[in-house]
């Protein structure tokens, strides 16, 4: 493989992160709503029913993260073997300082690692937070009225 195949494969693997996430924000949003409608007021079996069905949907989400996860490293390494070799270019050094520990932002830690972290803390804290309003929130009936009415006949 090529600098400029494994660049082009780590740029789409950034989209597949960004994908990842605004399908997890889309997810978690929608269970929300439903939590807010009719799984906050629903009996203890139906939430867990639900809770088994969010989990299982965020953690094939999550397995795909963690894949792609593992396929970055690959290229990472990849770059590191053409860099090895003396034939990296400078956007090829500039995309391995990214993912490098001695050019790291905070504490040693690469650019990589740091949106990696995030993402992993970010996901374990929304979990918790489903967890919280599908088993001890206190939801209130229509805490969002919506009402359905028929219009007048003209």
């Amino acid at each position: 493989m090529t600098e400029g195949e494994v660049i082009q494969e780590l740029v789409e693997f950034t989209n597949i992160v960004l994908v990842g996430v605004s399908l997890i924000f889309s997810v978690v949003s929608a269970y929300i709503v439903a939590l807010n409608y009719f799984i906050g007021s629903a009996n203890l079996a139906a939430r867990f029913g639900s809770f088994g069905f969010i989990t299982l949907v965020l953690g094939m989400l999550m397995a795909v993260m963690a894949g792609a996860q593992t396929t970055q490293e690959g290229l990472i390494a990849r770059l590191s073997e053409i860099d090895d070799n003396g034939g990296l270019t400078a956007a090829g050094r500039a995309v391995l300082a990214n993912a490098s520990p001695e050019h790291g932002v905070v504490l040693q830690y690469s650019i990589d690692d740091i949106v990696q972290m995030c993402i992993w803390i970010g996901f374990g804290f929304v979990y918790l937070a489903l967890a919280y309003l599908t088993f001890l929130h206190r939801w209130t009936p229509d805490a969002i009225p919506v009402t359905i009415q028929q219009r007048a006949q003209r």
